[in-house]
């Protein structure tokens, strides 16, 4: 078996599985011609740009560039195209190269990615959550409108993350916790970010969320990118479930934890690589909490509406607690960057309580629907059950 065959066994695999899910959802998943009809109105409304210059820009995405694989029948152009733009931006901050590796998107229930192995195949699939670039772009908007921010004295914006200052905006200026809970409760109720109402912020806000919202896609991929530049064999393989597929169980790859570790510290390496020069270390940084907070917020919102209580969702077989992996990533932040730390620390801490002070004006209205008998949405219950694991090290 060549390689190149093994990979074509493997993306076959990968769009059988997309074909099960869009025939369960009752056709292909949005025909590339809607998708691209809603891409240009939305790139008009946020951005100001002519139909023709936001059309020539979609369908160049859409069609893909010449090195991207194919894409598959039922998969989604938008996330096809975004994924793949990501994967070059991490790319291009590297020396020296390796093959891309299988990415594909569906409803896992997991904002991590998750590792599939094909059948007669040796190349794994990299699996993102079909709904996370939505869910990255809505979320970090929200956490943008929760910062004040000023012209500043270079002609730029300031942003402040200050928390007294972030508390008393968000009590004068309530959009950001309406934003939030939009995002989060779409996602948690219905599956889909999107359900959220459709918004353009003032595009200070549009900016500063979209630093955010790179950081936290280019982390997730720069994660699976550190699997693979570190070398790492898979620890275990376990059945995963995925909504739609016509097994209802797939062979999901599982690494311990310290090879997850490894890998989060060599996505952040690349992560910073790729935005230092336009964005700096701090925002790039900000970016990668921003993901772990997002975690947090989903691990305390699906088992506060199943159970009405605080109690933690089940460990992750495959990741470990969203707060270890950032004590680790900080702690790697000091070692790195010694006296060059502090500002990227303290960026960090302090979205950390933004999120904390959008999570506290959420949680009450979750537990109000679990009282009323509201579940969440099938994908963050399908394997609730499923493995844990107990001894991270084995």
């Amino acid at each position: 078996m060549t390689a190149e065959t093994d990979e074509v066994r493997a993306r076959a695999f990968l769009w059988e599985l997309q074909a099960q899910i869009a025939q369960a959802r009752g056709g292909r998943t949005v025909a590339g011609e809607r998708w691209e009809g809603f891409l240009v109105e939305a790139g008009k409304g946020a951005f100001g740009f002519s139909e023709e210059k936001v059309r020539q820009v979609v369908e160049l995405g859409a069609a893909g560039q010449a090195h991207w694989p194919p894409r598959g029948p039922d998969e989604h152009p938008g996330g096809y195209m975004v994924i793949h733009m990501l994967a070059d931006q991490l790319e291009a901050s590297f020396d020296g190269s390796f093959p891309r590796p299988v990415l594909g998107m569906m409803a896992t229930g997991e904002i991590n990615a998750l590792t599939l192995l094909a059948p007669g195949s040796q190349t794994h699939l990299v699996v993102f959550e079909d709904e996370l670039l939505n869910f990255a772009n809505l979320f970090s908007k929200a956490v943008a409108l929760a910062m004040p921010y000023e012209d500043a004295e270079d002609g730029g914006i300031a942003f402040s993350v200050d928390i007294d200052r972030v508390r008393s905006h968000v009590r004068e200026s309530p959009e950001a916790v309406r934003r939030f809970r939009e995002v989060v409760l779409g996602y948690l109720l219905e599956g889909r970010p999107s359900a959220a109402p459709q918004y353009f912020p003032p595009e200070a806000v549009a900016t500063m969320g979209g630093i955010l919202r790179d950081g936290m896609e280019l982390f997730v991929l720069g994660h699976e990118y550190g699997h693979v530049m570190a070398e790492h064999v898979a620890d275990r393989q376990s059945p995963r479930r995925l909504l739609g597929t016509e097994e209802g169980e797939v062979t999901e790859v599982g690494w311990k934890w310290e090879q997850e570790v490894v890998a989060d510290l060599l996505g952040w390496n690349l992560c910073l690589e790729a935005m230092y020069r336009n964005h700096g270390a701090a925002l790039a940084h900000a970016g990668v909490e921003l993901f772990f907070s997002a975690c947090e917020v989903l691990d305390r919102a699906v088992p506060l509406l199943v159970t009405g209580t605080n109690a933690p969702r089940p460990q992750s077989p495959t990741h470990p607690p969203a707060e270890l992996r950032r004590d680790l990533v900080r702690t790697h932040t000091q070692a790195r960057l010694e006296e060059n730390a502090a500002p990227l620390l303290e960026l960090g801490a302090a979205i950390q309580e933004i999120v904390d002070i959008l999570w506290e004006q959420t949680a009450p209205l979750i537990l109000d629907l679990h009282r009323r008998g509201v579940v969440p949405d099938a994908r963050w219950t399908a394997n609730l059950q499923g493995p844990t694991d107990p001894s991270p090290g084995n």
